[in-house]
């Protein structure tokens, strides 16, 4: 399979999202779609899966024209699209999700779908549990159910969309993984939408820069292991050059007082279904930046809502300002300046049906 954009333009009033741009996506290769937040990446990528149709320009598939109405349409062609927020459905089970989209018109040998889920889950080193229900699983496992769905709905080109982002170190390396499996062994066309230059020169065989819209080069990247660290630097030079058009140096990090602490954890015990913490404690200052590391649910979310009384307290106190808050609720959280960014935009950032203008 190959796959050829010819001359791709969209706008979005005066915005020129995609001006010109052309690519060929050959089979067993892995392309990242390399650009900075505005570039036209996800745009591009739309248009080749067909959520959004192109104003201009031509795609082929295999040398012959190819039309996409829909999503369907790209699919029936071999072309599926993992968005950053993955397209399943809450309330069903992770093998209900798997069987969504089939044509099939009749029920679904339940059977047979287990055996194909699990057979293509272990395939890829994917630990995807067929009763699960999909709203208490990870972003990095709605992930894994989506691109072995994709598969198994035919799909020789995969799409996705910043697909690092949310997921931990570990099951970064478990995706990856994947991607050159399906690539290398099994011949599949990998799009990789990112503007994170440690993700493409890790998994990338070339590189695709986008900047205003516009294509502006493309780089090989060297096989795993073929690198030193002079050349890595190199790479990333050019890289950082398509994408800015310009070097960037370092930034300078700047001096604040971080005398006053404006956040306090006492001995805090946490506890969900699934983990405890016990005796956390931590100050945070004024001007400072702190990071909760460690592995997918090692307690980073619990902690994160705790503090801000989106969870219960079990012991233990928290202190805004010397003003004790333990098991306040949210609203009185928001009162004293402090918000929540939820991982789960659509599920808990989002209200449905709702405008710009009702949710602020």
């Amino acid at each position: 399979m190959e796959i050829e954009l010819r001359h791709i333009h969209k706008r979005f009033g005066s915005v020129h999202a995609n001006n010109d741009i052309s690519a060929v996506f050959p089979a067993g290769r892995i392309t990242g779609i390399l650009g900075e937040n505005g570039a036209g990446k996800s745009t591009l990528m739309k248009i080749l899966s067909g959520f959004q149709p192109a104003d201009h320009g031509d795609i082929l598939v295999d040398g012959k024209p190819a039309h996409f109405g829909s999503p369907e349409d790209a699919i029936q062609q071999g072309i599926g699209m993992l968005q950053q927020d993955p397209l399943d459905v809450g309330a069903f089970s992770t093998l209900e999700n798997f069987v969504y989209g089939r044509p099939e018109k009749v029920l679904p040998d339940w059977q047979s779908a287990r055996s194909e889920l699990e057979q293509r889950s272990a395939q890829l080193g994917f630990d995807l549990e067929a009763e699960a229900p999909v709203e208490r699983m990870s972003i990095a496992l709605r992930q894994q159910l989506e691109i072995v769905r994709l598969l198994a709905l035919g799909v020789n080109a995969l799409i996705l969309d910043e697909p690092t982002t949310g997921i931990s170190a570990e099951q970064k390396q478990i995706l990856f993984a994947a991607l050159q499996e399906l690539a290398h062994r099994d011949g599949v066309i990998i799009l990789l939408v990112s503007h994170k230059l440690e993700d493409v020169i890790t998994l990338c065989d070339r590189v695709v820069v986008l900047r205003a819209g516009q294509r502006i080069g493309e780089e090989d990247m060297p096989a795993p292991g073929e690198t030193d660290s002079a050349m890595l630097d190199r790479i990333k030079s050019q890289l950082v050059h398509l994408m800015f058009g310009q070097e960037l140096g370092p930034h300078e990090r700047q001096q604040v007082n971080l005398e006053r602490i404006v956040l306090q954890l006492e001995n805090l015990c946490l506890r969900d279904r699934r983990l405890q913490i016990e005796g956390l404690n931590l100050s945070l200052r004024q001007g400072e930046v702190i990071g909760l590391a460690g592995l997918d649910n090692s307690g980073q979310g619990l902690t994160m809502r705790a503090i801000c009384g989106l969870e219960t307290v079990s012991s233990g106190r928290v202190l805004l300002e010397d003003e004790e808050m333990t098991n306040r609720r949210y609203r009185d959280f928001l009162h004293k300046g402090v918000v929540f960014g939820a991982a789960g935009r659509r599920e808990e950032g989002l209200l449905a049906g709702l405008t710009r203008t009702e949710h602020l």
